[in-house]
């Protein structure tokens, strides 16, 4: 039973790797989409600009560092807006780095506990576990509440804008199939654990 509890802890970290390899690239591509998004209509005024013979950038004084306006925030990268805009910014970055390092941690506890069959191991493993699963849930609520956040945001700017163009609403980062199959990966590996541990 605990190399079958490895094995599918293995599967689950397995699902949980490919979850993350499709996040870091569609938050790629969506920056990528922003950044054109902002690029384009500035590189068309300052055309039209050059066009009309006024040069705009002559005759707007640059603003200093210490006088930046809540507008001049808005040109901030897409990851510094996004981590200003979250209520705890560092969350996400610890949640995002602790749940697959605690997950490999784990299991190499738990591979000691399949080649040495000491307790102590399969305790270790399981705790690691637990910690795991609680830095996954924490990803998971706080990336939640981003993409409702955002989803927000650009439904009020869509109703700002007088073209009531409908928002873009940017594409969950990972499968719901997915991710519940790595969510019930996570639960019956948890189970296997607890029935190993105190039946040993």
């Amino acid at each position: 039973m605990a190399v079958a509890a490895l094995l599918l802890w293995l599967c689950t970290a397995a699902v949980g790797a490919y979850l993350l390899v499709t996040a870091a690239h569609s938050a790629n591509t969506r920056a990528e989409r922003e950044e054109e998004a902002v690029r384009v209509p500035a590189e068309r005024a300052a055309a039209n600009a050059g066009l009309a013979g006024a040069p705009a950038a002559a005759q707007a004084p640059a603003p200093s560092p210490a006088k930046l306006s809540r507008d001049d925030i808005l040109y901030a990268p897409q990851s510094l807006r996004q981590a200003r805009s979250e209520p705890l910014p560092e969350l996400k970055d610890y949640a995002e780095f602790a749940h697959p390092a605690l997950a490999m941690i784990g299991i190499g506890f738990w591979l000691g506990y399949v080649v040495s069959r000491e307790r102590l191991f399969a305790i270790i493993g399981l705790g690691i576990l637990l910690g795991a699963i609680c830095a996954g849930l924490s990803l998971f609520i706080v990336n939640t509440r981003a993409a409702k956040r955002a989803a927000a945001a650009q439904a009020a700017a869509a109703e700002a804008e007088p073209g009531g163009a409908t928002p873009d609403v940017a594409p969950l980062t990972a499968s719901p199939v997915v991710l519940t199959l790595h969510a019930i990966g996570a639960a019956l590996t948890l189970l296997f654990a607890l029935l190993i541990v105190f039946h040993a």
